[in-house]
């Protein structure tokens, strides 16, 4: 038969729009929550106070617990039947349980509270001893500049919740129990005396009685930084002691935190000319609280991992079986992922959302966002569980009545023949070095726009960062439908050689495009850098469906949920092996971020080596590998044939022992 044969999609075959659509709408919320969650991570540290290392070990174990999930419920589902079908009750269930806990997850107390930053307890607007105003920075802080002809004391002075309260709105105060650590980053010249001062209330309709205007202060010189790092001073309020120059003086001795007055900053003895410059002005919690949230969003985190795999890959594998044709299949994913990507537009915006003026802090932000993502995943996710139809043609799994130890045995020999399947390991091969020498290389891009186009400059770094990522994500969108086009026209193989050698043009622009003289260049790399992603799992998807037909000719079996499991599984794995190359090549480059600007050329050579090299060999690997890939669309259709002739035998073998 000649290899030019191509076979037309058959009507019963067609997968309507409206089965399209719900499994389209279904893939981005599969997205929302692959993305969520790590643009998300950053509030934990950044918000709530968490140190960064647990941070990391959040985002680091977790995996741990679904890379084993993964494989065990493809296999499951793969194994499951019910008047629902087999993967239906799992998308119901999974896509409501990680709305719901990914909601939760997030109700988290703020575990600081910054004077200087946008909370309940906002700024108030100070004078100098001198009468010069003290100005607020864009980032939050608070700057003072003096010179000889000013007087040599300054005071910079803070809302407390009381005052906050008389001036706006009594439900707006916050109690400043429970915040015992004090951390003050204030970048200031040599004075003869550095303090910082609580005021306690005085007896308001607002405040308690028992705040009776006393004052505490301690005594921060500069000999004194508690961490020994620089402008950085910590200190509990146990260590402060009581005024006996300011203050009620017949107060009860005890620092009443619950409708403070005010905190002040009280420097005496500058001399000169100087900026004085208060970075930050915090009240944390105790170590208690943070190992608490630590020990709760850990576990949180496994849990909706969990829930995540229960709806993520019966979810991809239900897209595998939608339908026979070799061509229905590659126009299902590239609309899905079209679709998809909207996810991935979207969520990079999601820590300017939290940070802005709609909320309190980026704590209540986060709170408040995970609510509407949380109801998004439940009501959406549902949706593939209610329209898409499921095609009825599996037998009765055998000895459905077997043992823990026996399901396991074969769930483990499943995966060994899995490996067996030299398609797939072609497929899962080719993404690993396609989409994750796409990471590494990118993960160097940072590095050359700031010191070698920029100069160190990553004020203009991250805005041509900001156009390249926007303009490959457009440019995305648009690869993906012609990927999908050009594939039921030359088939899937060939297309990948086509899209994947046009990335590979794409990574060779860069080269070029870094230029010191001209760095806006960069861009005509990124709608070439774009054939890359958008078109691999478009493909792949479609491929694997294919290799899913070919696994059941050899083995009468239909294990589109472990094929799924594992090829993402293999996904995740590359990431993080990325990740940890990242650092081990940046050692090896000789990049030292103590330099800044003065990094070796050496060091900027190699850097842009392994941005550009590094996508271009692995992309051209894969090329090889998916040269003798022998699945192709004449392949795939004796394939199919064979399977609908061994089904309707059985069929008919089955039909004839019931009469």
């Amino acid at each position: 038969m000649s290899a030019k044969v191509h076979y037309e999609t058959a009507p019963e075959d067609r997968i309507s729009l409206k089965q399209k659509s719900a499994y389209a709408v279904s893939m981005l919320v599969n997205n929302l929550q692959a993305a969520a969650l790590p643009a998300m991570v950053v509030i934990l540290n950044l918000g709530l106070g968490m140190d960064v290392l647990w941070v990391g070990l959040i985002g680091a174990i977790p995996r741990i617990f679904d890379a084993i999930s993964d494989p065990m419920l493809g296999y499951i589902s793969d194994n499951t039947r019910t008047r629902w079908g087999r993967r239906r009750p799992f998308i119901f269930t999974g896509a409501i349980l990680a709305g719901i806990i990914f909601a939760l997850m997030w109700q988290l107390p703020s575990g600081y509270i910054d004077f200087l930053a946008k909370t309940p307890v906002k700024q108030h607007q100070t004078l100098s001893t001198s009468e010069t105003a003290t100005l607020f920075n864009d980032a939050g802080g608070a700057i003072l500049n003096y010179d000889a002809d000013q007087q040599s004391d300054a005071d910079f002075v803070f809302y407390g919740p009381e005052l906050l309260a008389l001036n706006n709105a009594s439900d707006i105060a916050t109690n400043l129990d429970g915040f015992p650590q004090v951390e003050i980053n204030v970048a200031i010249p040599q004075v003869q005396s550095f303090q910082v001062v609580f005021t306690e209330a005085e007896a308001t309709e607002v405040s308690e009685a028992s705040s009776d205007g006393e004052s505490y202060y301690i005594d921060l010189s500069l000999d004194k930084s508690a961490d020994g790092n620089g402008n950085l001073y910590k200190f509990q309020l146990n260590d402060l002691e009581r005024s006996s120059s300011s203050g009620n003086q017949d107060g009860n001795n005890h620092l009443d935190m619950q409708a403070m007055k005010s905190i002040s900053l009280h420097l005496v003895g500058l001399e000169g000319s100087g900026i004085v410059t208060i970075h930050s002005l915090k009240l944390r919690k105790s170590e208690r609280f943070f190992v608490f949230y630590f020990r709760y969003f850990m576990m949180m985190s496994i849990l909706f991992f969990l829930a995540y795999t229960v709806f993520a890959t019966p979810f991809v594998a239900f897209g595998y079986e939608m339908t026979p044709d070799y061509h229905e299949r590659t126009r299902l994913h590239a609309f899905a992922n079209t679709v998809g990507q909207l996810a991935w537009l979207g969520v990079p915006w999601f820590y300017a959302i939290m940070a802005s003026s709609l909320f309190r802090d980026t704590v209540h932000g986060a709170r408040t966002l995970a609510i509407a993502v949380g109801i998004i995943v439940a009501v959406f996710g549902i949706i593939p569980a209610i329209f898409l139809k499921e095609r009825q043609t599996l037998a009765p799994v055998e000895k459905a009545d077997k043992g823990f130890w026996e399901n396991m045995t074969e769930f483990f020999k499943g995966i060994a023949i899995t490996f067996k399947n030299k398609p797939f390991v072609k497929l899962c091969a080719s993404t690993f070095l396609v989409f994750n020498g796409f990471q590494l290389g990118m993960s160097f891009s940072i590095y050359i726009m700031i010191y070698y186009l920029f100069n160190g400059n990553d004020g203009d770094a991250g805005k041509l960062m900001g156009w390249f990522g926007m303009l490959t994500s457009i440019a995305t969108l648009a690869v993906i439908p012609f990927t999908g086009w050009i594939a039921t026209k030359i088939g899937k193989r060939k297309t990948f050689l086509i899209t994947i050698s046009l990335s590979i043009v794409g990574y060779s622009i860069k080269w070029i495009g870094y230029n010191p003289d001209y760095p806006y260049w960069l861009l005509f790399a990124a709608p070439f850098v774009a054939f890359g992603t958008g078109s691999l799992f478009t493909l792949m998807g479609s491929m694997i469906s294919d290799v899913c037909d070919y696994d059941e000719l050899k083995t009468h079996q239909r294990r589109e949920g472990v094929f799924g499991a594992i090829y993402w599984w293999m996904v995740k794995v590359g990431m993080a092996l990325a990740g940890l190359l990242t650092g081990v090549l940046l050692k090896v480059s000789g990049f030292d971020v103590a330099l800044g600007a003065g990094q070796a050329d050496k060091t900027l050579f190699f850097m842009r080596m392994f941005d550009v090299g590094i996508p271009i060999v692995t992309s051209a690997i894969a090329l090889w590998i998916i040269a003798t890939y022998t699945i192709t669309e004449e392949k795939a259709h004796e394939i199919r044939s064979e399977l609908e002739d061994r089904r309707g035998k059985v069929a008919a073998a089955d039909a004839a022992q019931l009469q």
